[in-house]
């Protein structure tokens, strides 16, 4: 299996459930969101609390890591309790560590209803602080692979991701770097072979309000292909003709990390030549596996069991207009 570099954030995760109520209310600044309510100035007593090792970085990593890629985490820990949890967690999966020391690690706070859904609080600590300097120049992975990066470490990923020659590129444009719009993230898209968008990540990035208007402005960019992801609604693409692949029903655990899944199983499958249709089908059960746990890699299938449910898949895409 191929080598790959991994970056994006690392945190651990504290998942707390509290009997809170869910607000829809009417606000332009809001966009008619559905918000959480807790009561101010009151002890709100949780449910059930839990912790686990996260981030967008650490979930991809791990799950290519259990896939059978030589995986490679590129980042910041903190030289405290989190930034050792973490460690351990990657150093447990056979995962080798590459960059710096900081002092605080990012840490996130999951609120969880009584919906499908969540609220996250994410506390980035050092995991904005990855200088160019943290990694070797001599670093030339058959595959790239970079999700939610801020401040310095952003700075970072795209000196790293336009100095590649041949490694193959993939880029999870978070909200984060969405905000930059095509332009500012232009020299990035045009080094990337594959870009992951969300229905909102994808509509910051182009100004666009449909799917295909979306699709057709960041693929005119991009060096490969756009893969616009829209939870229970599925995964837009261009293969051709623009397509549309839905998820199967599953059971909602928790949607945390389902992004992450779908794209390591999508780089997967792709690696091992697999066509472009079946490598969606493949990121689609990741991520379907993901959803039914209760963190964002405890589901995460090996390469064996991803290839043998991506066989007896028949679901497929179809054309939209």
């Amino acid at each position: 299996m191929d080598d790959i570099v991994v970056m994006g954030s690392n945190t651990v995760d504290i998942y707390v459930q509290a009997d809170v109520d869910l607000i829809q209310i009417s606000h332009p600044s809001h966009d008619d969101d559905t918000l959480l309510g807790y009561p101010l100035g009151h002890k709100v007593l949780a449910d059930d609390a839990r912790t686990s090792v996260g981030g967008s970085g650490v979930n991809a990593a791990t799950a290519f890591q259990r896939c059978g890629f030589d995986t490679t985490y590129l980042g910041c820990l903190g030289d405290d309790m989190f930034g050792a949890n973490v460690l351990e967690h990657i150093e447990g999966e056979g995962i080798a560590f590459q960059g710096s020391l900081g002092d605080t690690n990012g840490i996130g706070v999951i609120l969880e209803s009584q919906a499908t859904d969540r609220t996250i609080l994410s506390y980035k600590g050092c995991n904005n602080d990855l200088a160019r300097d943290d990694v070797p120049d001599s670093l030339q992975p058959s595959w790239f692979y970079t999700s939610t990066v801020m401040g310095e470490t952003r700075s970072t990923m795209k000196q790293l991701i336009t100095s590649f020659d041949e490694t193959n590129t993939a880029v999870n444009a978070s909200s984060y770097i969405a905000k930059e719009g095509i332009e500012g993230l232009k020299a990035v898209l045009e080094a990337t072979d594959y870009l992951f968008v969300n229905h909102e990540e994808a509509r910051l990035l182009t100004g666009e309000k449909t799917i295909i208007q979306m699709l057709k402005a960041l693929n005119e960019v991009v060096r490969g292909q756009t893969f616009i992801t829209d939870g229970e609604n599925g995964v837009y693409y261009v293969n051709e003709e623009p397509k549309h692949m839905m998820p199967q029903h599953k059971d909602v655990v928790d949607t945390s990390g389902a992004g992450d899944a779908f794209n390591a199983g999508f780089i997967t499958a792709i690696s091992q030549g697999k066509p472009v249709n079946e490598a969606v089908k493949a990121g689609m059960i990741q991520s379907e596996h993901i959803i039914q746990g209760k963190t964002t890699t405890e589901n995460l299938l090996d390469n064996n069991t991803l290839l043998s449910e991506l066989n007896d898949d028949t679901r497929e895409p179809t054309v939209i207009r």
